[in-house]
């Protein structure tokens, strides 16, 4: 829950409650994040957030020091907020910015856990920044911090933005805490043709404005590019990196890296990497829900694919991360019609089974909040198409070729398969007589012969 300035006044915490601050928050998945940190930890204690406008910070700040025991603070606040505070840490005073805030013996302590997170992120993708050309998108709070990290580590940094001025006063900022270092200031049209590195520290791009982008193309020579918006999971600067050559990164694994920093300084707890590892696949899987409901406006998960793909497996998988129950529809049919589906297919024949499907998709379907496998051949039928995407956001998963073979390499219940001489010549045949069918009844297509990687693609691409 988002709480507003008002309903924060009249708030009383049951147990130990830390906050987030920040203007506006409706992107924000810190309360599930901090809930899985304190849950890993094994703390007693509730994370809220706050709508705070910039010309109440200074209430909201002594309402959080009665109530709350620790805070972090975003956009826009992470720079006014300095001021405010009793005691700022030396590394957040020389960044010029505090995202995360300790109330301690009566005092409120400012402090950054930003650049901890960035640094994660970028020691968990093997970047070197050392001698590379790297160009940074935007000089406020958090792109300071990214940019004071940058030059530490020996980049060769270029600024760009909206505003040159406010890039040269970065710069400026910068050098004097380096006065040696190799600091630009460009042109979004004017950036580096041998750019390797580009990091977008703006909120352009950032849900429920998706299409905006800081940038519109990338350099041919690069080969990173970190963006700190995590919602969209795939932002608009990402998208523009070629899937080959180019190496991406949103901003959720530095929220999450911060964010167990943060619960360090309140708490002192630490987290090893698996846990962070766990935990950004678990929070992942809510914001896609999150952003199931609020962009795509549906209520389910639809998966097809032709047999073999693994629907059923990705399915239960997808149902553990994300709360939603499981259902698959070829089971589902058996179980209502107390006969399995090759039974039907031989006493019957295939049109009385789609007829079958149809009528049983139709009360799946009006399910909310399930993850639901199709048979392979739900889709082909239009009618199941319209029947599914009313509630449903249908995604296929295009397993490669080599992959289904192996997966039906043991099944002996493919009604469409058993009766073929050559089952490998009539899987190709059926494999490419549906494969444009599913691209194009799809929302969206993820291809990953591995599991984990599948899932990784399916989750961001909602």
């Amino acid at each position: 829950m988002i709480y507003s300035l008002e309903q924060f006044r009249q708030f009383t915490p049951k147990r130990s409650t830390y906050g987030l601050f920040g203007w506006p928050l409706g992107h924000t998945m810190s309360p599930e994040l901090h809930a899985q940190l304190f849950d890993a930890a094994h703390i007693e204690a509730d994370y809220i957030a706050i709508a705070v406008p910039p010309e109440d910070l200074e209430e909201a700040l002594k309402l959080a020091q009665e109530k709350l025991q620790g805070i972090n603070v975003t956009i826009p606040h992470k720079k006014s907020v300095i001021p405010l505070l009793d005691e700022v840490e030396p590394n957040a005073a020389g960044l010029h910015s505090v995202n995360t805030i300790h109330f301690k013996n009566g005092r409120s302590i400012g402090y950054n856990t930003d650049i901890f997170g960035f640094a994660a992120t970028l020691e968990k993708d093997n970047v070197e920044l050392r001698g590379r050309k790297t160009v940074l998108l935007g000089y406020g709070g958090a792109a300071a911090v990214m940019a004071y990290h940058c030059v530490a580590s020996g980049a060769h940094l270029f600024i760009t933005g909206r505003s040159l001025d406010k890039a040269r006063a970065l710069r400026t900022q910068l050098l004097c805490t380096f006065p040696h270092a190799k600091i630009g200031v460009c042109t979004r049209r004017h950036i580096p043709k041998d750019t390797q590195i580009i990091i977008n520290g703006t909120p352009l791009g950032m849900f429920p404005h998706e299409e905006k982008t800081p940038l519109y193309f990338l350099p041919h020579k690069t080969e990173y590019v970190f963006d700190a918006i995590y919602n969209p999971p795939l932002t608009s600067v990402m998208c523009l990196a070629h899937s080959r050559k180019t190496r991406v990164r949103n901003g959720l694994y530095m929220l999450i890296m911060q964010a167990a920093a943060a619960q360090t300084i309140w708490n002192g707890t630490q987290f090893d990497p698996s846990t962070c590892d766990s935990i950004h696949r678990r929070v992942l899987a809510k914001m896609a829900v999150k952003r199931l409901h609020e962009k795509h406006h549906k209520r389910n998960l639809v998966l097809c694919g032709f047999m073999g793909s693994g629907k059923t497996t990705v399915g239960r998988r997808l149902s553990r991360l994300t709360g939603f129950k499981h259902i698959d529809a070829d089971i589902y049919l058996e179980e209502k019609e107390n006969r399995k589906i090759s039974d039907i297919f031989a006493s019957d024949g295939e049109q009385a089974f789609r007829d079958l499907e149809t009528k049983y998709l139709r009360e799946i379907c009006k399910t909310d909040g399930a993850v639901i496998s199709l048979g392979g051949g739900a889709i082909l039928r239009p009618e199941n198409v319209e029947i599914i995407k009313e509630n449903g956001f249908l995604i296929h998963l295009d397993t490669p070729f080599f992959r289904i073979i192996k997966n039906l390499s043991n099944s002996t219940s493919r009604p469409l398969l058993d009766k073929s001489g050559n089952k490998l010549a009539e899987t190709r045949r059926l494999y490419n007589s549906r494969k444009n069918i599913y691209r194009h009844a799809a929302d969206k297509s993820v291809r990953s012969p591995k599991l984990s990687e599948l899932i990784d693609s399916l989750l961001q691409c909602i």
